[in-house]
């Protein structure tokens, strides 16, 4: 098992079950450890106590690894907002899915208010 990824700010901490998803996509077994400790903070080292991602195999580390420079290099294109069009839901544009049900943004049609 070798750590891959610590979150050392809320935004990471916020994206680490989207890595989590991304690697176990590509067939990569991890996990999250420390998960549930931020209420701990203060009382235990920031730095112990911050989530981290774990590969569970030695032999996925170099591609794991290689998924996520690609991640962390990526742009995220920003677009307007848009409507679900599975139920309607207005959704703003740096998301890719519905918050509220699920659906993908390939099958939305552009919000008429943009």
């Amino acid at each position: 098992m070798k750590r891959l990824f610590t979150a050392t700010t809320p935004i990471d901490g916020a994206n680490i079950e989207m890595l989590k998803g991304l690697l176990e996509e590509a067939e990569i077994r991890c996990m999250i450890r420390n998960e549930y400790l931020s209420s701990a903070m203060g009382e235990v080292p920031f730095l112990e106590s911050s989530p981290e991602l774990w590969i569970l195999k030695e032999e996925d580390y170099l591609r794991a690894s290689a998924l996520l420079e690609t991640w962390r290099t990526s742009r995220i294109e920003v677009t307007g907002p848009w409507s679900c069009t599975h139920c309607g839901e207005n959704i703003e544009g740096q998301f890719t899915s519905c918050w509220q049900c699920g659906e993908e943004r390939q099958v939305a049609r552009p919000n008429a208010e943009s």
